[in-house]
């Protein structure tokens, strides 16, 4: 069965080979929360950064650096290292425009452009360290990395992205650092956790903007949000995957399917998983660049292979997933984002598990579903001065499944909202560029949980009662305050700096409180 989907699904790709692209991302959300710690976290993405190299005038002659050609070229490259005057790469390679073609040669092999992009090359070469201090224990991260990106054409982009470190110090409190999404490793010696990362992607780009397709492995966020996405969240590790994206004059039909790794088997002691996939379709409206409404399915399903019945983006996939039994994780989903003015932005989410009509105003537990309803208002355009607002709730048992394998998570980490279920939540977010280069960023957060239901990794079938109401069960309320300061030193070397204080009290406990201050330092060139 797999060599069958693998052969359909490679002719399925060849045959679009001559198709158009519109651009190289895929759904990204208006407005995403900008306060991470680590660089690692928020990389730029390499799509925005090869905008402005296909954007630039055309040049007449072929470009080419590398920091190791000459004796004179490694002196350069590491005065400009320092210096904070040099934008180049460890090694960068352009190919040249052709600024103009005759009208004739255009038309008879049908090109609408009157020039085009050759080839171009980049390869970055970092290395980072980052400390937290904790009451509880201190650690450290030492990582060094490379990113390598370009286009073979103007319609074809790649990128690859790998970084590798070890954590030292306190081992226990350095397990909880969001970076470890995933597998990590111990030294002999119990001294170390040693983990590394990769992704990267092959979009194919090309005139008009009606098609694109891209395999890749990453991650994925729908929906505008600052306190995370209640539809997908890109909180979790990296995953591979393919997509497509069909875009018309006002309406656009977007397909994602991803293979995940169950966390219901034991994955941290067992090398044996049983297969689990995610696939979404996303329909969206756009009438105008002030508003655009969007709707669509998520499935998870696993122990089997690569299941042709969601290759079809068309189709309503929750009958097809009740055709085939009901043992698919099937979860329904819709947002709009409304621009009125050019600075102020509104944004809803709702996402759907389950619901009975004759219960949908009852406590039932069934009723699972999450809104998202928040606004954000540029107050200084040139200095990136933004402020936000959000209100979500969670209904209890969202995200969860009879099936273990099926819960919608990936890797022991939630793809749905990050803080879980069974909460009301509260979320503000400030950034402002004090100067060209320093950024200052703010988020903040008062979240009330319930104990019931409030996990993906619960299961539901050992639920208390029929019965949830919002906030069930013993309530605990939290407190999140975490500013952070970005400094961009010289044009290699940037600083980060940020305090992360959270205090938790209800649930028939005294107050807690918990403070962490952050360091990361990164030097890429």
């Amino acid at each position: 069965m797999k060599k069958i989907s693998l052969i359909i699904l490679i002719n399925f790709i060849l045959g679009l080979s001559g198709a158009q692209i519109c651009d190289l991302t895929w759904n990204k959300p208006q407005l995403s929360s900008n306060n991470s710690i680590s660089f690692l976290q928020n990389d730029p993405d390499e799509d925005t950064l090869f905008a402005a190299e296909l954007s630039r005038s055309p040049d007449s002659e072929s470009q080419f650096s590398f920091a190791l050609s000459s004796c004179t070229s490694f002196k350069n490259a590491w005065k400009n290292f320092f210096s904070g005057q040099d934008t180049s790469s460890f090694l960068y390679y352009r190919t040249p425009d052709i600024p103009e073609i005759d009208s004739r040669f255009l038309t008879e092999n049908k090109i609408s452009d009157n020039r085009f992009f050759a080839s171009l090359l980049k390869l970055n070469l970092y290395s980072g360290f980052e400390h937290s201090w904790q009451e509880k224990g201190n650690y450290s991260f030492l990582y060094y990395g490379t990113r390598l990106s370009g286009f073979l054409t103007k319609r074809l982009f790649f990128s690859g992205h790998w970084w590798a470190g070890h954590f030292s110090g306190d081992l226990e409190q350095a397990a909880n650092s969001p970076l470890i999404d995933s597998w990590f490793k111990y030294s002999k010696d119990n001294s170390r956790i040693y983990l590394d990362n990769v992704s990267g992607k092959i979009s194919y780009r090309g005139k008009g903007d009606f098609w694109s397709l891209a395999a890749g492995r990453g991650k994925h966020e729908i929906g505008s949000n600052i306190g995370g996405s209640i539809i997908l969240n890109d909180d979790c590790n990296d995953y591979g995957y393919f997509s497509s994206k069909f875009v018309f004059p006002d309406f656009y039909v977007s397909y994602l399917h991803a293979a995940l790794i169950p966390d219901s088997t034991g994955f941290v002691t067992s090398l044996s998983f049983s297969d689990k996939f995610m696939v979404i379709h996303k329909f969206g409206w756009t009438p105008s660049s002030k508003f655009e409404l969007f709707a669509g399915e998520e499935i998870i399903y696993s122990n089997r292979s690569l299941d042709l019945d969601y290759m079809l983006p068309q189709l309503f996939w929750r009958a097809v997933e009740h055709n085939l039994g009901d043992r698919d994780n099937a979860l329904i989903f819709l947002g709009l984002n409304f621009r009125p003015q050019k600075f102020t932005l509104f944004y809803f989410n709702f996402i759907l598990d389950e619901l009975r009509k004759a219960e949908i105003f009852s406590n039932w537990w069934g009723n699972k579903y999450a809104f998202q309803l928040g606004g954000s208002f540029t107050f200084h355009q040139e200095r990136a001065g933004i402020v936000s607002l959000e209100f979500t709730a969670v209904r209890p048992w969202l995200y969860t499944h009879y099936i273990l394998e099926n819960k919608y998570s990936h890797y022991d980490i939630s793809l749905g909202f990050p803080s879980g279920s069974n909460l009301l939540q509260y979320s503000c977010e400030l950034n402002y560029n004090i100067f060209s280069t320093v950024n200052f960023n703010l988020n903040a957060l008062y979240k009330r949980q319930g104990s019931v239901g409030n996990s993906f990794n619960l299961n539901y079938n050992s639920r208390p009662s029929d019965q949830a109401s919002w906030l069930a069960g013993k309530i605990t309320d939290t407190l999140v305050l975490k500013p952070v300061l970005t400094w961009q030193m010289l044009a290699y070397h940037r600083l980060k700096a940020g305090i992360l204080i959270q205090q938790e009290f209800g649930n028939g406990k005294e107050k807690v409180s918990d403070s962490e201050f952050y360091f990361s330092y990164q030097a890429l060139y």
